[in-house]
């Protein structure tokens, strides 16, 4: 079915035959329930990843386009007239948080895939801090990952509504989805992780997509690629002789808990107040999303130790059965 004719007259998308952007009919009603829903707070996240190859099935575009979907569904329900723009994407995970803020209540968050070194840590850390502090917002996060098995366990069971996948189909043909609800998600991952098995569970339902970027090809390809000269920018940044210290006298103060802190500060040449500083830096970057201070340090350790402050583990719920998709198809 078609959808937006004013906004893509004829001519303006590729293959086009008749005004509006082509959307699945099935994929349209459930993305209905989540905009409809929404102001009942709530907050939703949703995951798209490909089966077949991890690059090149279009999963950008079809993440647009479901957002795109997602929008016209809010003003249809709720008259809110939100667009999808580049300040609606980030191409890492670090910049979720802070962009959630500057965007409009209910809008849209798409993380688009970048992989590099760090990103499943920073992914983990930034989905922890995304629901503790962007709840209020009511958000929908897109997020793209090349590997839906990768996810954690609490993100890709218990926190997504949905799962799709993107996948190519005949000679590398793009355009084709494969949709999975709450449970049937839940279900893929448990039983498909251990061999990376997509096809131990049938989707809800499959669909097709057309081609065309939302914000514009161009425009996203050069935000993308801006991105990534950034980030090799700030990796060319020479590591400074302080750094090195600051990261060798936290490593050994963690390596050898049996030494007081101020000890080891004298035996670097440093008072104490910097060495509590030094480490409650160190501290932050290891674990960014959580409350670190000389103070706590103090109390939790009388002084001479330093608190762990290792991430505490997701709960995950196996009777948590959300309404959607009721009432749309007898799955």
């Amino acid at each position: 079915m078609k959808i937006l004719e004013s906004k893509y007259p004829l001519g303006s998308l590729p293959g086009q035959k008749t005004a509006g952007r082509y959307v699945d009919k099935i994929l349209k009603e459930n993305v209905s329930i989540l905009a409809k829903n929404v102001v009942k707070d709530m907050t939703y996240l949703g995951i798209i990843s490909s089966s077949t190859l991890e690059v090149g099935t279009g999963k950008s575009v079809f993440a647009q386009q479901l957002a795109e979907l997602y929008l016209a569904e809010l003003k249809e329900h709720h008259n809110m007239d939100l667009k999808l723009t580049l300040d609606n994407i980030v191409f890492r995970p670090k910049d979720i948080i802070k962009r959630s803020f500057k965007v409009p209540r209910y809008s849209i968050i798409l993380c688009d895939e970048w992989e590099d070194a760090n990103y499943w840590s920073e992914l983990g850390v930034t989905l922890r801090q995304f629901f503790r502090k962007c709840r209020q917002l009511n958000l929908f996060m897109l997020i793209i990952i090349p590997n839906f098995f990768q996810l954690p366990m609490s993100y890709a069971v218990s926190r997504s509504v949905f799962f799709v996948d993107v996948r190519f189909s005949g000679e590398f043909d793009r355009g084709y989805f494969s949709f999975y609800n709450f449970s049937r998600k839940k279900t893929l991952y448990i039983r498909g992780k251990k061999t990376q098995n997509y096809g131990i569970v049938q989707p809800n339902f499959k669909g097709r997509f057309a081609d065309g970027y939302v914000v514009g090809e161009d425009a996203y390809r050069k935000a993308k690629l801006m991105d990534l000269e950034n980030q090799e920018e700030q990796e060319k940044k020479p590591v400074t002789p302080l750094q090195i210290k600051i990261k060798l006298f936290y490593k050994l103060h963690k390596h050898f808990i049996d030494i007081k802190i101020k000890d080891l500060a004298a035996g670097f040449g440093i008072a104490s107040r910097t060495a509590y500083r030094w480490l409650t830096e160190q501290e932050k970057i290891q674990n960014p999303d959580i409350a670190v201070s000389p103070d706590n340090i103090n109390y939790l350790t009388g002084g001479d130790g330093y608190p762990s402050n290792q991430p505490e583990g997701e709960d995950v719920s196996d009777d948590n059965e959300p309404i959607l998709y009721r009432g749309v198809q007898n799955f």
